[in-house]
């Protein structure tokens, strides 16, 4: 009977040590399930810079292009592609139409029209000046009769002179219209002499880029320049933006264009004040052209290249900041972040300013020091016991 009480309080007490691990191993797992791990950041405080990426298209901001509309024959082509060439230097050599002999006919038209307006009024000032002296006679009373062999003679009357003189000063009239289109007839072709180009010339220091025209042939083109010269130097990037980002963009903004695991510095130096569609192949896109300067190239971008830009579109200094993964906002676009405090995140509202890719200004709502939650997810509320990784709450 002994031994058998003895057994049963051995088993009761080893019954009892295992439910009480049992426990506790079951409320150190619930705690251990209650408490979320997460990633923080400190609150800091430095520099921010704001910048606006996109791409654009490398162009000349010198460019001359030269297109022949109509079927003119090249004769002489001086140049070819790659070669440098100065302000004034010949490009191309035309075949030109041999106008001099029409343009002498046509002087010596416009002489002739204005000789035979001169001659008419001076008949008019001739014809003039007699009916004055005409009005000069006394008014006498003629003789009722002649003597014996004697004529009467007719005078003119006033009426008969003024009719002629109307009649010519018709004739006036109309040589003056002959004069002025003998004038106009030498206008005209003096304007296509003077249209007519013999020779092509490049209008600034350049280097030739395209050359699309050939010795003794005919050449027209409305897609097609015969020739193209461009200053290489001095480059340009033109930016197709959207109106929204547009609005941020100014003149004098600085700039970072990227290419081949280079940067070069630029600046904005031209903002378009309008939007202009552009067709794409998903539609159309309305956009603004923006123009930034290339100003340090080593020679490395060219004209047609596509390169990164960054634009500076603002910088705060020495401002509280926190990493842009760690703001939350709600329905109604309130701002939060979640800040560890002694193993529990506190929900604390904050009013953000600039923004960069990886960082935003806190204008308030935190302090310099205290730990921010990153990418915070659903499971983490105001309260929420928390652990940090890699470091202590």
């Amino acid at each position: 009977m002994k031994n058998s009480v003895k057994t049963f309080l051995i088993v009761l007490v080893i019954l009892a040590i295992v439910a009480s691990t049992v426990y506790a191993i079951s409320i150190k797992n619930k705690n251990s399930a209650s408490t979320v791990e997460v990633n923080a950041a400190k609150v800091e405080k430095g520099d921010i810079v704001s910048l606006f990426s996109t791409t654009g298209v490398v162009e000349s901001k010198s460019k001359q292009e030269y297109y022949i509309l109509s079927p003119t024959k090249v004769l002489k082509v001086y140049v070819s592609v790659g070669d440098n060439v100065k302000k004034g230097d010949k490009l191309l050599e035309l075949e030109t139409q041999d106008l001099s002999i029409q343009y002498q006919i046509a002087q010596k038209q416009l002489e002739m029209a204005q000789m035979q307006l001169d001659a008419l009024k001076k008949l008019k000032e001739k014809q003039s000046q007699q009916s004055q002296v005409a009005a000069q006679i006394p008014n006498t009373s003629l003789p009722q009769q002649l003597p014996s062999g004697e004529s009467t003679v007719q005078q003119p009357s006033i009426s008969q002179m003024q009719t002629t003189s109307l009649s010519l000063d018709d004739q006036i009239k109309l040589q003056q219209k002959q004069v002025e289109i003998a004038e106009l007839n030498l206008k005209s072709i003096k304007q296509s002499m003077d249209k007519q180009q013999k020779y092509i010339t490049a209008e600034f220091d350049g280097t030739v880029t395209v050359v699309n025209a050939k010795n003794n042939s005919y050449f027209t083109s409305s897609q097609f320049p015969a020739i193209t010269v461009e200053d290489l130097n001095n480059l340009q990037i033109t930016l197709d933006v959207n109106p929204y980002d547009a609005v941020n963009l100014k003149e004098g903004q600085k700039a970072y264009i990227h290419f081949a695991d280079k940067t070069f510095e630029g600046v904005v130096s031209k903002v378009s004040p309008t939007a202009t569609k552009v067709i794409t192949q998903t539609g159309g896109d309305n956009v603004v052209k923006v123009y930034v300067d290339l100003l340090n190239n080593d020679g490395t971008i060219k004209p047609g290249f596509n390169v990164d830009v960054d634009i500076k579109i603002g910088e705060k200094k020495d401002t509280i900041k926190v990493p842009s993964e760690a703001i939350v906002s709600d329905k109604n676009g309130n701002e939060f972040v979640y800040v560890v405090e002694n193993g529990i995140a506190k929900q604390k509202k904050v009013k953000t300013g600039l923004a960069s890719d990886l960082e935003t200004e806190i204008i308030s709502g935190v302090n310099v020091g205290e730990k921010v939650i990153l990418n915070p997810t659903s499971s983490i509320e105001d309260g929420t016991k928390v652990s940090v990784k890699g470091g202590k709450d």
